[in-house]
């Protein structure tokens, strides 16, 4: 038995999961080799230990998911790139347009988080969630968040959805939130040292990071670092460069910062975080200087798509090979763009993911 648990990347499952199957599962309860071994795993989960065996990769088509954005007034698009074949295809459109956004994939669903309706007829922040089925092309409203958050921070851990910072209206946030999709709710977690509007997050090793953003006075090159195990934020080494609405995602220990403003300009500086390390260095800059872009990994490359360069809304999309440390253009957005949110998607939804959809139908914006 102990032999078949092996084959099974059991370091990808979350904690509480473990903890449930240790305490509950039968099986384990009669094979102590077994217990030991998810013991070992659980411990070395919740010391945020780099994982000793890399995450499969399903063989299956991969789309990067754009969604909403700014291009003269908020977007309510949501276009998929597919790599394989390198082509834009349009989706079901969001059900109010969004700019300032956060964006991320949980159990095979895309989650469009928060952000500004500011389009001719309507101003205001939202505090909505939808969740988009890319199997029926359909968005559904999700539980609101607790408060409304333009240029939100969104990433996932532990399979749950992180909504960290943004703003409503002159209210800055250091407030953070987490939604369980299983339950459709949100609750709160403890917020940051420092208010942050257009903050960029990553998690790595289940340790979620917040870089950089806007505190209302100054643009930041501060970092926190959120342990889940105890609730804490804690503050690691801070950027080279303050700068807001920088582009954000990490590939094995590193995390990746594009772009950005700093308060007078923006910027085509790349820089990336050694979370083992607790350093920061310089890498190659992209070609254009930009911000309020999009930036997401696949195939150990970071795209970083669009942006606003001070002028001009760009639909360009810039490919960084890290093993090379040099950019090259990708194929471009079908339009300019800034401040929409983006993820990757491997694979279709899941089955087990159909009770999400559930009792709730599809809703109409508000008034």
């Amino acid at each position: 038995m102990e032999h078949i648990l092996h084959a099974v990347r059991c370091q990808y499952l979350t904690p509480n999961f473990l903890r449930e199957q240790m305490k509950n599962c039968d099986v384990l309860k009669k094979v102590p080799a077994c217990r030991e071994y998810l013991a070992q795993i659980f411990k070395d989960l919740t010391l945020h230990k780099k994982p000793v065996v890399k995450e499969r990769t399903p063989n299956t088509r991969r789309v990067i998911y754009i969604a909403g954005g700014f291009l003269k007034h908020s977007l309510d698009v949501l276009e998929g790139y597919n790599v394989d074949e390198k082509t834009w295809t349009q989706h079901a459109k969001l059900i109010v347009p969004r700019s300032g956004l956060g964006g991320a994939f949980l159990k095979g669903m895309f989650y469009a988080v928060g952000g500004r309706n500011n389009s001719p007829d309507s101003r205001y922040d939202s505090d909505w969630v939808d969740r988009y089925n890319p199997v029926t092309d359909q968005w559904r409203a999700c539980s609101p968040m607790s408060v409304p958050r333009n240029r939100v921070g969104v990433a996932v851990m532990d399979g749950l959805l992180y909504a960290v910072g943004g703003s409503a209206g002159a209210e800055y946030h250091n407030s953070v939130e987490c939604y369980d999709p299983d339950h459709d709710s949100w609750s709160n977690v403890k917020p940051m040292h420092i208010k942050r509007l257009g903050v960029g997050v990553a998690v790595v090793n289940r340790l979620l990071y917040a870089i950089g953003g806007f505190d209302g006075t100054n643009r930041l090159n501060s970092v926190e670092c959120y342990h889940p195990e105890n609730d804490e934020w804690t503050m690691v080494s801070p950027m080279k460069c303050s700068r807001s609405g920088a582009g954000v995602a990490n590939l094995g220990q590193y995390i990746y910062v594009v772009g950005g403003y700093d308060g007078t300009r923006q910027l085509n500086s790349v820089e990336r975080y050694d979370t083992e390390r607790d350093m920061w260095e310089h890498v190659s800059s992209v070609t254009i200087a930009r911000s309020a872009l999009s930036v997401t990994v696949l195939d150990g490359k970071l795209y970083a798509m669009g942006g606003y360069d001070g002028e001009h809304f760009l639909n360009i999309v810039e490919i960084y090979d890290p093993a090379k440390d040099t950019w090259e253009q990708g194929v471009p957005m079908t339009s300019g763009r800034s401040g929409h949110a983006s993820a990757v998607s491997y694979h279709q939804c899941p089955i087990h993911c159909d009770h999400l959809d559930h009792n709730m139908s599809l809703e109409k914006p508000p008034s």
